[in-house]
């Protein structure tokens, strides 16, 4: 009896909670609907009992890619979508050369990116047009690169406001992101990489626990940024004021951030993961900024430079593969 009620309450939440198929080294998506669900699942026990005829292209039938497709094929793909199901670590910390930093978990969701009407006034043209945009889930750094983690992984500390190794790094260029996050990697055995314009507006904006901030965890601005009337001229240390829905600090103030889309006009209508166009004269870059005033931090602001800028405004926050 008890064998038989998990039965059903596992179909139930799967039922409930169509997984999005995403790359996992499995074909999940078995029917080809774009989610991994309960549906997949009887098709592929029809197909291994002979019920259905499989219809010729194995990779679609055969999950775990052993050649055949048949029971085996049946119990991979609940064990994946158990896995799926399960909550994930909110917050994973890793170690670099002695330096602590943490990644914070952004699950999956669906929202209108631009100038929505919480943004207003002060928009920019730039901001438009709103559109809804649907992401994965992915991992993104709960603070800006600080300079003690910059120097632990690239051996040298470019920064112009020195004296507190807590202070976010700045005066890199998009080169030299492409570089630390390269070496991150390696260093550590995961995959990082700058987030897209896309994910890091969701994430400012709180994700899918979103209070519908004007900016990045807060309507007033001193409570979450160090921007031109607060900051006294210079970049703090990284997570010294509030963070947002999703304890993230920092993305409307205290330095740019650097994103790895090539600059554009939105698109208009609904998109799934944009990375924006393939190629470009000037990348983007998103958040407040020590220097700015309150209009150009809020959560929509967007803005755009060649490649091989470093200043004194702009530093980086990393993304992780889910």
């Amino acid at each position: 009896m008890m064998k038989k009620s998990f039965i059903i309450l596992f179909f139930a939440m799967l039922m409930a909670w169509p997984v999005a198929a995403r790359t996992s080294g499995l074909q999940v998506d078995v029917n080809g609907d774009g989610s991994a669900d309960i549906e997949d699942v009887t098709t592929l026990i029809s197909i291994a009992l002979g019920q259905t005829t499989a219809d010729g292209d194995l990779a679609v039938d055969d999950v775990n890619g052993d050649g055949v497709a048949d029971i085996e094929d049946v119990t991979c793909l609940i064990e994946w979508l158990l896995s799926a199901l399960e909550p994930q670590n909110q917050h994973v910390t890793i170690t670099v050369n002695g330096v602590d930093f943490t990644m914070v978990f952004v699950e999956s969701g669906t929202f209108m990116m631009g100038s929505t009407p919480e943004q207003w006034p002060g928009v920019f043209r730039n901001e438009g047009p709103v559109h809804e945009v649907t992401l994965w889930s992915y991992y993104i750094a709960q603070t800006e690169v600080t300079q003690e983690l910059w120097e632990a992984v690239m051996g040298y500390n470019p920064s112009k406001f020195v004296g507190d190794p807590l202070r976010p790094v700045e005066t890199v260029s998009m080169f030299d992101c492409a570089l630390f996050v390269d070496k991150l990697s390696e260093l550590t055995g995961k995959t990082f990489r700058l987030p897209t314009e896309a994910e890091w507006e969701y994430a400012a904006r709180g994700g899918n626990r979103s209070l519908t901030y004007r900016l990045s965890g807060s309507n007033n601005i001193d409570d979450v940024a160090w921007y031109e009337e607060n900051s006294e001229g210079m970049t703090h240390p990284v997570a010294s004021k509030q963070a947002n829905e999703l304890g993230i600090y920092d993305m409307s103030g205290n330095v740019n951030e650097w994103c790895q889309d090539w600059y554009a006009i939105y698109p208009e209508g609904t998109v799934t993961n944009p990375i924006g166009p393939e190629s470009g004269y000037e990348n983007v870059y998103r958040g407040g900024c020590w220097a700015f005033p309150e209009c150009r931090c809020r959560n929509a602001f967007r803005d755009e430079t060649e490649p091989n800028t470093a200043n004194k405004y702009l530093g980086l926050r990393v993304a992780m593969n889910f």
